[in-house]
């Protein structure tokens, strides 16, 4: 099985990325988490690799770190979640994910194209007691953040903004405003 790829990137279309490996020139689609297509395509790249084998299809996921493919792997395990769904999920971003399971928070996962109220909640319950929530980060800028936060972040990477720039101009954003308003405010920052 695969599990982590080094090399050039050949083409792209959306999630499939095809990918020629350094150093012996075999290349493969790889299916790829919107967190590295918030990234932007580069010449040169590493990804983390689920190789999903089914009676019909061999098919390959990437991520951007190992932890983003274990919380993938987790996803898969729900009944009902596959391959291409779990990677739309992770386009919420893995803390906001974590953090909705934490909170048991259905509304968010149901934001997700293809995710429904019922679908939400049985990630909440399948997911809740096998996810290490100390492992996500707790600074204290994380804690005073809201699920309307996390929600507004998702929205913007889904406009096509940069995630990191995304990230960053929301959580300086004062956590008194409304929705709107951190909304008007966080799409004139990233106009800037």
């Amino acid at each position: 099985m695969y599990s982590y790829f080094q090399g050039k990137i050949l083409h792209t279309e959306w999630h499939l990325y095809t990918i020629v490996i350094d150093g012996i020139g075999l290349g493969f689609e790889v299916f790829v988490s919107p967190n590295i297509i918030a990234r932007g395509m580069m010449s040169s790249s590493e990804f983390w690799i689920h190789h999903h084998i089914t009676d019909a299809w061999q098919t390959l996921f990437g991520f951007i770190s190992p932890e983003e493919r274990a919380l993938f792997r987790q996803l898969l395990r729900v009944n009902g979640i596959g391959g291409k769904t779990a990677l739309s999920i992770l386009g919420l971003w893995e803390e906001a994910i974590i953090r909705a399971i934490e909170l048991e928070d259905d509304k968010l996962l149901a934001s997700v194209p293809g995710i429904g109220k019922k679908t939400a909640q049985k990630i909440i319950v399948d997911l809740k007691w096998s996810i290490d929530f100390s492992r996500k980060k707790t600074t204290t800028d994380t804690i005073k953040k809201t699920t309307t936060d996390t929600t507004l972040i998702a929205s913007l990477i889904a406009m096509g903004y940069d995630k990191t720039r995304v990230e960053e101009v929301v959580w300086d954003i004062d956590s008194a405003l409304t929705v709107e308003q951190k909304t008007v405010l966080a799409i004139r920052k990233l106009a800037e």
